[in-house]
């Protein structure tokens, strides 16, 4: 009696997944991506083609130890005169401020929010860099979190 059972809990769920598994599903075409301002899309072709992305960072040894680094990395994307990207300090020992950057680029100077995260804590302070040859420099903020520094350009690819 309880082999009959079993063989018959058996079957009715094999039944259930074997019918389950038969339907068809319908996928819905994915509409049309709404382009704000009418930006004709060979235009937004041209901008995604001159993307620039830039990559800073300095590796600072903690207390003379070159095992321990302090990390301070800032990667930007640019596509048009839109910036957004990453802005990082990474302490080996201490809590770490990471966050992001989005704004707008004048020339070779960004203005624009950060919002990052430090000590459990979520914060948007405005931004101002200064894009160079060789180093970018962040400006210092008004609320004294102390985001300024002066970093050197590395390839992205590190």
């Amino acid at each position: 009696m309880l082999k009959l059972n079993f063989k018959i809990l058996l079957i009715a769920c094999f039944m259930g997944v074997s019918m389950s598994c038969n339907k068809e599903t319908k996928l819905e075409p994915l509409p049309e991506p709404v382009i704000e301002n009418n930006v004709p899309k060979s235009q937004i072709k041209t901008e995604v083609e001159s993307k620039k992305s830039y990559c800073f960072r300095n590796e600072t040894p903690y207390k003379e130890n070159a095992e321990d680094i302090d990390i301070l990395e800032l990667k930007l994307d640019v596509i048009g005169s839109s910036v957004s990207g990453i802005y990082n300090w990474l302490p080996k020992f201490k809590d770490r401020r990471e966050g992001v950057i989005t704004g707008k680029i004048t020339g070779n100077k960004i203005e624009g929010k950060y919002e990052f995260s430090q000590e459990g804590k979520v914060a948007t302070i405005p931004i101002q860099i200064q894009l160079n040859e060789d180093s970018v420099i962040v400006s210092d903020d008004p609320n004294g979190i102390g985001i300024g520094a002066t970093i050197n350009r590395t390839n992205c690819s590190l």
